[in-house]
């Protein structure tokens, strides 16, 4: 059997659920994945990370794998989303981080301040909560959560479109909502 029938055979096996094709396939592609990620990230204990959580994406979605699709693709792919991932949550980790260092100084220093950024706060909730139910949950899954447009899809059954539909009317809803309320205070500011 040539080299390329290996490979096909290698690849069904590993459709098919057999561990000792994936853990074939592991072998011959995670020094490759490991040196990709290294290089973006420059971190052991993120990179380790980022490759198990690669493989085991890839073992879940081994059913999706197209045959004659190039296997080393697919793998990069998935490392490169799971790449992208981590550094969505790191994001969103430092501006939750950021926010609560924002707060603090605006309790330590300005009284005043801190009032109007909790009230700027209750009125965004409140715009947020007069949403639709689908609309506002699309929306707290990818501006709250961090989700992508793919994973709030899934995650709901729902297509891309349907999530980029969604995302564009509650934004332009929210951009409505705060210029009537910006409007309003500067009605009351000259009263």
């Amino acid at each position: 059997m040539g080299k390329k029938q290996e490979d096909i055979a290698l690849i069904q096996a590993f459709k098919d659920g057999e561990a000792k094709a994936f853990q074939i396939l592991f072998e011959r592609h995670h020094k490759k994945i490991y040196a990709f990620i290294f290089k973006l990230l420059g971190s052991k204990e993120d990179t380790e990370e980022i490759v198990q959580d690669t493989f085991v994406k890839i073992w879940q979605k081994r059913e999706e794998f197209i045959e004659g699709y190039p296997f080393e693709s697919f793998v990069f792919k998935i490392a490169k989303n799971a790449f992208l991932n981590l550094s969505r949550k790191k994001v969103n980790r430092r501006i939750f981080e950021d926010h609560l260092k924002f707060v603090s100084e605006i309790t330590s220093n300005n009284a005043d301040e801190y009032v109007i950024f909790e009230e700027t706060k209750e009125i965004i909730n409140t715009i947020i909560d007069n949403l639709p139910p689908k609309r506002k949950e699309i929306f707290l899954l990818r501006r709250i959560e961090g989700h992508t447009r793919q994973e709030i899809a899934d995650k709901l059954g729902i297509s891309i479109i349907t999530v980029d539909s969604q995302l564009m009317k509650a934004n332009k809803y929210l951009k409505e909502e705060l210029k009537k309320y910006s409007l309003l205070v500067l009605a009351l500011s000259v009263c």
